[in-house]
């Protein structure tokens, strides 16, 4: 007996998968969309919503923070960034610097 292959689709391209694996592609899918309605529903209400008090923000933006810390990785994740932002902001200082004395090499 053959077993039966169901018609996914990814990135625009269509494929024939046995059900188990469909049915784990749309769970992800499903789970995936649901953190993205409760991250814009954190972003909504923090930056959009208006009247919140300060506690309010406060307890709201330690909520999110506990929410993200859950994802795998968070620390070193945000560790990194931090040492990108950092890596940044010295180069736009060392621009800044250079432009300066460009300029005042041309005067």
């Amino acid at each position: 007996m053959q077993k039966k292959k169901e018609k996914i689709k990814i990135q625009g391209k269509n494929y024939k998968v046995e059900k188990p694996v469909s049915q784990t592609l749309k769970a992800l899918a499903d789970a995936l969309h649901s953190h993205e309605v409760a991250l814009m529903t954190w972003v909504h209400k923090d930056y959009i919503g208006k009247g919140l008090k300060a506690k309010d923000k406060k307890e709201f933006r330690e909520s999110l923070n506990n929410y993200c810390m859950q994802i795998p990785q968070a620390e070193n994740i945000l560790k990194r960034m931090s040492d990108i932002d950092k890596q940044m902001d010295k180069e736009i200082k060392e621009q800044n610097k250079n432009e300066k004395k460009d300029g005042e090499a041309k005067e």
